[in-house]
């Protein structure tokens, strides 16, 4: 997708083994769904004979600190900047593309943002662009960024333990001009041809590393994700900030999904 000007960023972030936030929680209620309902006994312990699951229950119980964690994570140490992952990375954009908005353009400034999920990303980014489409394969996710959209505001539930759920409300910024904004269902891998051109894309917690990398090559040697994302884009874009940015999903009261994302911010060349 070409830019309207010479100055054009991507966002890329890029999680071990992610499908993306929709992918991951589709694809485990739909597991636990079916393994509960049907309760395959044999099939679920299966799982535990498996060899991937052997290593992680032996990092678990005997592996020394040094081994454990591989980050710093004395930066994380306040989990609330855990929080709000999708309004971060918004913020980021904002961040490193001012010229967009300080540059006199005659076009629409125009915002991408490729497996948008709920579409927090797009909210804020519409305070920033005068145009943003946000793209999610999940047409549930689309039907209420939509609701969202258009009424205000949205209620939901999240699971504090068993069957007991917290209800919650969510309002839209009194700032967010919806006018601006468009969700559509598609697939990252099949975008339609006529989006147009765009200022900016963002690509939050889509990219999978074992589609690019998390391989070793017929020589021995390790290819990690970010060595396939830049092979991809380095003819076109130049690689301009690269940095680590945690992610916190809540399943229950007690229980979190502590994610270390690697953001790419890439600016056509």
């Amino acid at each position: 997708m070409p830019s309207h000007s010479g100055y054009s960023i991507a966002l890329v972030s890029l999680t071990s083994g992610a499908l993306s936030i929709a992918g991951y929680i589709l694809l485990k209620r739909f597991l636990c769904k079916n393994m509960c309902k049907k309760s395959k006994k044999a099939e679920q312990s299966k799982i535990y004979e498996e060899k991937a699951l052997l290593d992680q229950y032996m990092l678990f119980n005997y592996a020394d600190a040094k081994d454990f964690i591989l980050f710093d994570l004395n930066e994380y140490s306040n989990v609330y900047n855990c929080v709000s992952f999708p309004r971060n990375v918004a913020l980021l954009c904002r961040d490193h593309c001012p010229e967009i908005f300080f540059a006199d353009q005659p076009h629409p400034r125009r915002a991408l943002d490729v497996g948008c999920a709920v579409g927090r990303s797009c909210f804020e980014l519409s305070k920033l662009f005068d145009e943003v489409i946000g793209i999610d394969y999940s047409a549930n996710f689309i039907n209420h960024c939509n609701k969202f959209l258009n009424e205000k505001f949205i209620e939901y539930e999240c699971t504090l333990e068993g069957d007991i759920n917290q209800k919650l409300t969510c309002r839209l910024d009194h700032d967010v001009d919806g006018s601006k904004i468009k969700f559509e269902v598609g697939d990252a891998c099949n975008l339609r041809d006529d989006l147009g051109e765009f200022d900016l894309v963002l690509a939050s917690n889509l990219i999978c590393q074992n589609w690019i990398g998390g391989y070793v090559d017929e020589n021995g040697q390790e290819v990690h994700g970010l060595d396939g994302l830049k092979n991809a884009m380095c003819d076109t874009f130049d690689l301009v900030h690269e940095m680590n940015l945690p992610m916190m999903i809540r399943e229950t009261r007690r229980k979190f999904q502590f994610t270390v994302c690697l953001i790419t911010i890439w600016q056509r060349k």
